[in-house]
């Protein structure tokens, strides 16, 4: 039986295999950006999104990862595949490890499916600083977090800063802004389910409006 492990995004300078790039520029569009509006807003230099947007580099993970924080999408909704939306039914084995670095988390892909609505992550949390306000997490739906290890501090965007211990659970509203610290002397494991919605144009307003 074939595996049904997915595959991470190639290192700068390889073929990309997905539609990476054009969901990019999808998505940009969509939301009404300029290569400089996103540029400003995700961190990453206008030539290098536009080397992605036109399938001239793949980005690597932290850059693909520093993208979808500026257009306010999760990040398997960039690297989704239009194969893998055939999928019903997907399994995960514990030795299909996925290590996706950024520098202040580590995630962990779980099974999902590309044209479902959850998406599912084990993430371990390193920094014990909060976050710039550009690596701040923002998109539509919500987002349930249960602490596997270790402790918490989850920030939303104009609310008070929540602590959550191992075996605390939290479920929000993922279009305020919101990042996780970790509140433990190791670092924290926690699993992150989130929802999806299948197009852009589901979302009736910009993820950028503040939330009241």
């Amino acid at each position: 039986m074939p595996s049904t492990s997915r595959k991470q995004i190639p290192e700068d300078g390889q073929r990309d295999p997905l539609p990476v790039g054009a969901n990019i520029r999808r998505f940009r569009v969509e939301s009404g950006m300029t290569l400089k509006d996103l540029a400003e807003r995700s961190g990453v230099s206008i030539a290098t999104i536009s080397k992605i947007e036109n399938g001239k580099n793949s980005g690597g993970f932290e850059t693909i990862y520093k993208i979808a924080r500026g257009l306010g999408v999760l990040v398997t909704e960039i690297i989704k595949s239009e194969r893998d939306g055939r999928q019903n039914f997907v399994v995960h084995r514990r030795d299909d490890t996925d290590l996706h670095p950024t520098g202040i988390y580590d995630y962990f892909p779980q099974a999902f499916r590309q044209a479902g609505s959850l998406n599912p992550y084990v993430m371990v949390i390193h920094t014990h600083t909060v976050p710039d306000k550009r690596d701040w997490s923002v998109h539509s739906g919500e987002e349930v977090v249960f602490v596997i290890s270790g402790a918490i501090e989850l920030h939303r965007e104009g609310r008070a800063p929540a602590r959550l211990e191992a075996g605390d659970s939290a479920c929000f509203d993922s279009g305020i802004r919101h990042a996780f610290v970790c509140a433990s002397k190791a670092p924290a494991r926690i699993f992150s389910v989130s929802t999806r919605v299948a197009s852009r144009r589901a979302i009736g307003r910009s993820p950028f409006v503040q939330s009241p």
